[in-house]
C-alpha cells in the first residue's frame, strides 16, 4: 500500500513462495493461501472465513457489519431481560417442581407440552418488555435466567431425594431454553 492509498482501504498479505509471485492469504489466516475476495471490501478470504450471501461470499467482518443493523438495542435492554426473565422462571420452576410434578406419569406428557409455552411466554414477556428491540446476545441472557430461575428447585428436589421430582422442571429446562433461544434469535 502507498501513501496516497485511503486509510479506510485494507491492507493485502502477500507471500513470496519459492519464486511464486504474490501468493495472496487470508487476512484472518496468514498461513492459508487464497483465491478468494470479499465482493464488498475485497479483502482476501479463505474458504473457512468466506460466508454465502445471497449476492456473494463476503468476510465475517463485513456480515457482522451488516447484521449490526438489525441490532437496535442498548445495554439497558440486558438488564431489562433479567428483571423480567428471573422472577418469571421462578414462578415456573415452582409450578412445575410443586404443582405439575405431583401428578405422577402425567407430569410427563404436561411437561412436554407446557414447557415450550412457558418458555415462549417468558421471551415474548422480554420482547414487549424492550420494545421489540433486537440484541446480539438477548437470547442468551434470558435463557441463562431461565436456567438460573429452574436450577434452585432442581436442586432442592435432588437434596430431598426424590429423583421422579427432577423430570417435570428437568423437561422444563431443556424445553423452555430451547423455546427462548427459538423465539429470541
Amino acid at each position: 500500500m502507498n501513501e496516497t492509498t485511503p486509510a479506510h482501504a485494507h491492507e493485502e498479505v502477500t507471500h513470496a513462495h519459492d519464486g511464486d509471485e504474490g501468493i495472496i492469504v487470508c487476512y484472518r489466516h496468514p498461513d492459508t493461501e487464497t483465491a478468494l475476495r470479499c465482493n464488498r471490501c475485497g479483502k482476501p478470504i479463505c474458504a473457512k472465513c468466506a460466508e454465502l450471501t445471497d449476492v456473494g461470499y463476503r468476510c465475517p467482518d463485513c456480515v457482522r457489519e451488516q447484521q449490526d443493523k438489525f441490532y437496535t438495542g442498548g445495554s439497558l435492554d440486558y438488564v431489562i431481560a433479567v428483571v423480567v426473565a428471573v422472577p418469571l422462571s421462578l414462578i415456573a420452576g415452582a409450578v412445575f417442581t410443586f404443582i405439575i410434578g405431583a401428578f405422577g406419569f402425567f407430569s410427563w406428557i404436561i411437561s412436554f407440552l407446557a414447557g415450550p409455552a412457558i418458555g415462549g411466554l417468558i421471551a415474548e414477556a422480554v420482547r414487549r418488555a424492550v420494545g421489540r428491540r433486537r440484541s446480539r446476545h438477548l437470547s442468551t441472557v434470558v435463557a441463562a435466567c431461565f436456567v438460573l430461575g429452574v436450577a434452585p428447585f432442581l436442586l432442592l428436589t435432588l437434596i430431598s431425594g426424590n429423583i421422579y421430582g427432577l423430570i417435570a422442571p428437568g423437561i422444563l429446562l431443556f424445553t423452555g431454553v430451547s423455546a427462548i433461544l427459538y423465539r429470541l434469535r
